[in-house]
């Protein structure tokens, strides 16, 4: 745990002007109460993401389906998804309104 928080301190450091996006892991929260969850700083790093109509989007250039999947949460139809060739979507999905942030996992309580 010290060297997950170490590597969050360093990066928030060195990118003071990039929002932290604490990430929990599902596992945490057990129920629909109104209640607090106990977790643990998990890894961190810089990132990007999109918050979609449907979900939140972490960018993966290399992984086709969530490049189908981000496009397809908002962006565009899956008519014009199924339209467009592989080097559209992909230009399409770069395009789209990232925002760059410190993505820190928040996993279970060690």
């Amino acid at each position: 745990m010290e060297k997950n928080t170490a590597e969050l301190l360093k990066l928030v450091q060195e990118n003071p002007e990039l929002p932290i996006v604490p990430m929990v892991d599902s596992e945490i929260v057990a129920d629909d109460g109104y209640n607090r969850w106990l977790g643990s700083w998990g890894s961190s790093y810089i990132g990007f993401y999109l918050v979609g109509e449907e979900k939140v989007h972490f960018r993966e250039d290399d992984d086709f389906e969530e490049i189908e999947n981000a496009l397809t949460d908002g962006a565009i139809n899956y008519e014009e998804f199924e339209a467009m060739t592989d080097a559209e979507a992909e230009a399409a999905y770069a395009s789209l309104p990232w925002i760059k942030a410190i993505i820190v996992n928040i996993d279970l309580p060690e």
